[in-house]
């Protein structure tokens, strides 16, 4: 693991914004299919990408790990780092606003330190302690405010995206622990796993659902979620990850919120209310103050 460079806050910065526009691209998906064809649709279009670049291409992937003993390395990731948060998101965002769901995300540091304290090298100090902290703090004055001022949003929903921010964090810890495998092993085989897991779901849907009335946006919002916020989006996040730790990578959760309100905004015309505003601000400060604790390394 070794200190960030500019290099690699650019792609965290690009990251942010790939990861942002995922959430008003769930609410167009959602027009017209359900969780598990949203779900198992993103992983489809992922792995296809996936197969076609490197294997064809670039050959840089052993697809026979898949039909070893170690498979099951590659069907846990898939689970906990694809299919959960996944369909977590997709059944929480139903109940709020696109921008809302991209600034609860932002809970992801606050589970990364201590995830990462606990169970890797990457050790906390003052400032990631406490700039995660501000950011924990963000996600109180959002649930406040969505819950018990606007009451727009049930808990149910809130916590449904919570435990997919923490089901990543989760899965990050596990990729960081099988580094052993590059980059494109990892990120391509728990992507076919996570496809073959919901494959049983996405038939039954599908089997119930009219696709003629399915919109045409919809579509190309599914094939987005597939190739960049899954499959590119992915492949830049593991590589944060072996570079620079899960800690650093997680700091994307920071980011997500801004691009995701902001697409929000232009895409669904969905407002945001002050106290979104204040904890957009909060997010960003506690950005900063994470930084210093890499400057401290």
């Amino acid at each position: 693991m070794k200190k960030p460079n500019l290099h690699n806050y650019i792609l965290l910065f690009i990251l942010g914004i790939i990861w942002g526009s995922a959430f008003f691209n769930y609410k167009i998906t959602l027009k017209s299919f359900d969780i598990f064809v949203l779900s198992g649709g993103r992983l489809f279009f992922a792995a296809i990408f996936f197969i076609f670049i490197y294997n064809i291409f670039l050959h840089t992937v052993n697809f026979k790990l898949l039909f070893s003993k170690k498979f099951y390395i590659f069907f846990l990731i898939g689970l906990i780092n694809y299919v959960m948060p996944f369909t977590l998101i997709a059944i929480g965002i139903k109940g709020m606003s696109s921008g809302l769901a991209a600034l609860l995300m932002s809970a992801g540091p606050f589970y990364a330190i201590l995830f990462g304290h606990i169970f890797t090298k990457d050790k906390f100090n003052k400032y990631k302690l406490f700039g995660s902290i501000i950011g924990f703090l963000s996600i109180f004055i959002l649930v406040y405010d969505q819950i018990y001022i606007t009451k727009s949003t049930t808990i149910v929903s809130i916590i449904f995206v919570m435990c997919a921010s923490l089901s990543y964090i989760i899965g990050g810890v596990i990729i960081e622990k099988n580094r052993k495998y590059n980059n494109e092993t990892i990120a391509s085989l728990s992507m076919i796993s996570g496809a073959l897991i919901l494959i049983p779901f996405c038939i039954y849907e599908l089997a119930n659902l009219n696709l003629q009335d399915a919109k045409f946006e919809s579509i190309l919002s599914l094939i987005y979620l597939g190739i960049f916020s899954t499959a590119i989006a992915f492949m830049m996040r593991a590589k944060l990850i072996f570079d620079n730790g899960l800690v650093f990578m997680s700091q994307v959760s920071f980011l997500i919120p801004i691009s995701g309100l902001y697409f929000s905004w232009i895409f669904l015309n969905e407002k945001f209310t002050h106290n979104m505003l204040y904890s957009l601000i909060l997010i960003i400060f506690g950005l900063f103050i994470l930084q210093r604790g890499y400057k401290n390394i």
